[in-house]
């Protein structure tokens, strides 16, 4: 029987503020880049102060205009002014079965849609990194990798929806259509389609997310691994505390050693366009679910 997932507030109810959040048992990382000195993530994070992520790519920087901000003074700030990507990564050794990463974002009023955006869940074999391109492309093995990313699909002209597009997961597994990640949506639509046998038994369907540029929303990606040889794997999303999308029986793995081992800021443009940026901030990673950042004195 599919367990039901929590909705609205989490163990950061617990801690208004975010205050202490990286203290609790859950947690395994906590970052809202107010300890940052400097205007730009470093490629690797131990040689910035106050960097508590282990490399980056790109050009991630650090804004302090409050209209960028979500809380506290600063937040992180990616734009894309050429084709390529840029992230931000944590990883964790040896990982955990399951892992949620909570973050808030906050699209450009005339962000134009991008090839990728938001947060990445990553299990990755020793060696097996986004950097490398190793676990682009590579259909898993069930011993390599595995991969969600909450992502938009940026909209066709034809179609008539407006940006940043409609949410959905971009998912590596054992059982992917081609070379390149199944696209998840709410609703149990698939691309490629011949997947969508995935999600016809005990699938509950849930409306499209367009969500508004120029304002904050708190996203949670949940990656729960499979037990070997077994067919429980899952991925869930939440925006502002409500399931958006929930996709069971997902095959990941073969073996137990392979597990989430890193949470990854990622954005990545096939295309440029003006407008395409980008904040986050209030970055929260744990075994368990986080649920929305409480704001002081609200209890």
């Amino acid at each position: 029987m599919l367990v039901e997932l929590p909705e609205g507030e989490g163990l950061a109810a617990k801690y208004p503020g975010d205050v202490g959040i990286e203290a609790d048992p859950a947690v395994v990382f906590a970052d809202g880049f107010e300890e940052i000195e400097g205007t730009r993530l470093a490629a690797v994070g131990g040689e910035q102060r106050g960097n508590k992520w282990d490399s980056s790519a790109g050009t991630v920087t650090i804004v302090e205009e409050p209209e960028n901000v979500h809380t506290g003074t600063k937040a992180a700030q990616v734009t894309h002014e050429q084709v390529g990507s840029h992230n931000a990564v944590k990883q964790f050794k040896p990982g955990f079965d399951t892992l949620h990463v909570r973050y808030c974002m906050k699209y450009h009023p005339e962000f134009p849609g991008c090839h990728h955006t938001g947060m990445l869940i990553l299990a990755g074999a020793p060696g097996i990194t986004l950097a490398k391109g190793s676990a682009t492309g590579v259909v898993p093995d069930g011993r390599n990798h595995f991969e969600a990313l909450i992502d938009t699909l940026p909209p066709r002209r034809d179609t008539g929806d407006s940006p940043p597009g409609n949410m959905n997961v971009y998912c590596y597994h054992m059982d992917q259509g081609r070379i390149w990640g199944d696209l998840l949506f709410p609703t149990g639509k698939v691309v490629p389609p011949e997947n969508k046998w995935l999600f016809e038994e005990s699938f509950v369907p849930r409306p499209n997310l367009n969500l508004e540029r120029g304002r904050w929303y708190c996203y949670e990606l949940m990656v729960k691994a499979n037990t070997p040889g077994e067919r429980d794997g899952r991925v869930a999303f939440w925006v502002d505390g409500k399931l958006g999308g929930d996709f069971p029986n997902l095959c990941f793995r073969s073996v137990e050693a392979l597990k989430p081992n890193h949470v990854i800021i990622v954005a990545h443009s096939s295309s440029v366009r003006p407008n395409q940026t980008l904040w986050y901030d209030d970055v929260v990673a744990a075994t368990s679910y986080i649920g929305p950042r409480v704001q002081p004195g609200s209890e």
